[in-house]
């Protein structure tokens, strides 16, 4: 900021300062003018509501007190003397003259004796004044004045709130005769007048004088504030009364002081803004330039020494940048690639578009052959991401030598198929002649020996199924499999592998659940069909509670049949569930380490059912697992 106060001249500062104090005075003319143009316009809307709404609630208070005079002539002129009879023909004319009377009562000697109308009004007659604490006092000043008074709000012993009239009588040779009281609905008069300051735009308030004192009390109506600001104050004449009326416009007088002060204060703090932010954006951008200058070398060294090509292309496949690791894999001079449509880096046949499908989604790779310059080829794989930089579209390319990991796994596979191949042989030489010696072939055998040859042959036969197990995952995994895809009958395969797995039950029931009157038939190779259903069946007899049940539903929806074996035993941990389907996987828990198993069953099972054109799967039941796969179902010319 010393930069900026210092570029600007004495003369500079003494002119803004100037023009500064003019557009204030200006501003605060203007601001004083407005004010007073809108409050005398809001102080004559004032005058003239006041006067209606003062002239609408003198009558309707008057008007009630001028019956109850008289009333109080017609006591006068009976001498004191009041019949019921004449009081029910006059009282009834005299509260329908009001329409705010609530009800009339004469108490001769301070008691309530007569009152219209006397419904709702029952608990009040009778009514002895000086029996009530909290009014008499206000009555005994009301009869010690002589002057008809109007007390409120007054809390009715009959229930609710009023105002009363109250008019002490004394009759022509001045005895104190009785009192005379009008009680008036508070709730119609503050009705028609909140409705009427509504009419006018005016809020009001009222209070009275307390009687003897010359102080007023607390508001009774509308908002006590208005006593104490700027509103204008009009006294009411009510006879017995001394109110007072606060009264003010609804709307309040725009003050626009506060808005030309805020905009003089904020254009000028803007224009030092402006400056300010001017030199201080010329410095920060000198070092942003040098921060980006080292977190681009900082990058590029990163992603230069990855081992990885790593290639930037637009959306139309365009290379835009590469590391130096692409251009090492490729041999590549560096920066001979921009320009060029990466798919030149591929010796595969496959078109861009099903290398694309093949990696729609960044955990997708696609594995192919990559060219380098000289020709030669070497094996990839290929995982591509979108980016969205700004409003332009790009993408990133992660290509990978996999020559070394595809020479071991080929020497894998070669080396379990040939130790399979080579074990296959002797093992069943060895299974043969041990089956031979358990039948009787070498005569009879004692116990122990024909218990050590029993445990012998059941563990050859186990490590020939392993065998088999990794004859068939070689085979699918190099794609000589071959499969028989005809119609198969399912229901009779599946009772065909109840009864070959019947010595692996534990007392378990197997059940078929199925429609009785439909004949299930799938595509399938049958023989592979049947691998699937004993790897399934047994693994639901190993791991089901004894004496309990497993039961195998079959179900068709969608041209596709559906075969379910569900069990009862502890399921799979939800852990465990990503790597289900793996080769050599086993869930590792005490009950899985009960249980002999290669861990292949499933693996297996899945690619047989996926090369018959189906799917396999596992859901979890409250109590136990359902393993199942989909077939085609087969139509009714298949054969």
């Amino acid at each position: 900021m010393s930069g900026f106060f210092s570029a600007l001249r004495y003369w500079h500062w003494l002119l803004l300062v100037v023009l500064a104090a003019v557009a204030l005075m200006a501003i605060e003319t203007l601001v004083k003018h407005e004010q007073q143009l809108n409050r005398s316009q809001q102080l004559r809307h004032e005058v003239a509501s006041a006067g209606q709404l003062k002239a609408m609630l003198e009558a309707e208070l008057n008007l009630p007190l001028y019956l109850t005079v008289g009333l109080a002539s017609y006591v006068k002129a009976s001498g004191g003397k009041v019949d019921k009879a004449e009081l029910d023909i006059l009282l009834p004319g005299l509260v329908q003259q009001a329409k705010h009377i609530r009800n009339i009562g004469v108490a001769p000697g301070n008691r309530l004796q007569y009152i219209y109308p006397l419904a709702g009004n029952e608990r009040a007659l009778n009514l002895y004044y000086p029996d009530l604490p909290d009014q008499w006092p206000v009555v005994a000043e009301t009869i010690q004045s002589g002057q008809a008074r109007l007390i409120g709000p007054v809390r009715l012993v009959q229930g609710g709130q009023a105002f009363i009239y109250r008019l002490p009588v004394f009759i022509p040779d001045d005895t104190y005769w009785g009192i005379l009281s009008t009680v008036i609905n508070i709730e119609t008069i503050w009705s028609l007048l909140a409705a009427s300051a509504a009419e006018q735009n005016v809020t009001i308030a009222l209070r009275a004088k307390t009687p003897g004192q010359n102080e007023y009390g607390n508001s009774f109506f509308g908002e006590p504030r208005l006593f104490y600001d700027d509103s204008l104050l009009l006294n009411l004449a009510i006879r017995g009364a001394d109110w007072q009326m606060a009264i003010r416009a609804t709307e309040p007088v725009i003050d626009r002081s506060i808005w030309f002060r805020s905009a003089l204060y904020l254009a000028t703090l803007c224009l030092l803004t402006l400056f300010a932010w001017l030199f201080y954006s010329r410095q920060q951008l000198r070092q942003t330039a040098s921060e980006l200058s080292k977190n681009e070398s900082y990058l590029r060294a990163v992603t230069d020494n990855v081992l990885d090509a790593i290639i930037v292309t637009n959306e139309q496949g365009i290379i835009e940048d590469a590391n130096l690791s692409c251009y090492r894999l490729f041999d590549y001079p560096p920066g001979s690639l921009r320009g060029l449509h990466w798919s030149m880096l591929l010796a595969t046949t496959e078109s861009i578009e099903a290398i694309y499908s093949a990696t729609s989604e960044p955990e997708q790779e696609f594995e192919g052959s990559g060219l380098r310059q000289d020709s030669s080829q070497f094996e990839l794989s290929l995982s591509r991401t979108r980016l969205v930089l700004g409003q332009q579209h790009h993408q990133l390319l992660l290509i990978r030598d996999i020559t070394g990991r595809k020479r071991i796994e080929k020497l894998k596979n070669d080396f379990v198929a040939t130790v399979s191949h080579e074990l296959r042989t002797p093992l069943t030489a060895i299974n043969g002649a041990l089956g031979l010696a358990i039948g009787g072939a070498l005569g009879d055998l004692n116990r122990s020996a024909q218990k050590m040859l029993t445990m012998a042959h059941s563990s050859c036969g186990q490590l020939n199924q392993l065998i088999n197990d990794l004859l068939d995952t070689e085979r699918l995994a190099s794609g000589k499999m071959r499969f028989d895809i005809k119609a198969v009958a399912v229901i009779p395969l599946l009772e065909q592998s109840i009864t070959q797995i019947a010595a692996m039950q534990h007392k378990q029931q197997l059940v078929i659940s199925c429609d009785e009157d439909k004949t299930y038939k799938v595509l399938a190779d049958k023989g592979r069909l049947s691998q699937v259903c004993l790897n399934l069946l047994s693994n639901a007899v190993k791991f089901s509670p004894v004496d309990s049940t497993v039961e195998i539903r079959i179900s068709e929806h969608n041209q596709m049949i559906r075969v379910s074996v569900i069990d009862q035993g502890v399921g799979v941990a939800g852990e465990f569930l990503p790597q289900l389907f793996q080769r050599f996987a086993q869930a590792d828990n005490q009950d899985s380490r009960q249980h002999s198993g290669t861990g292949l069953g499933l693996a297996i099972s899945k690619a047989l059912i996926e090369q018959m054109a189906g799917q396999i799967g596992y859901q979890r039941y409250q109590a136990g697992s359902c393993f199942y796969f989909e077939l085609p179902a087969a139509t009714s010319g298949a054969g």
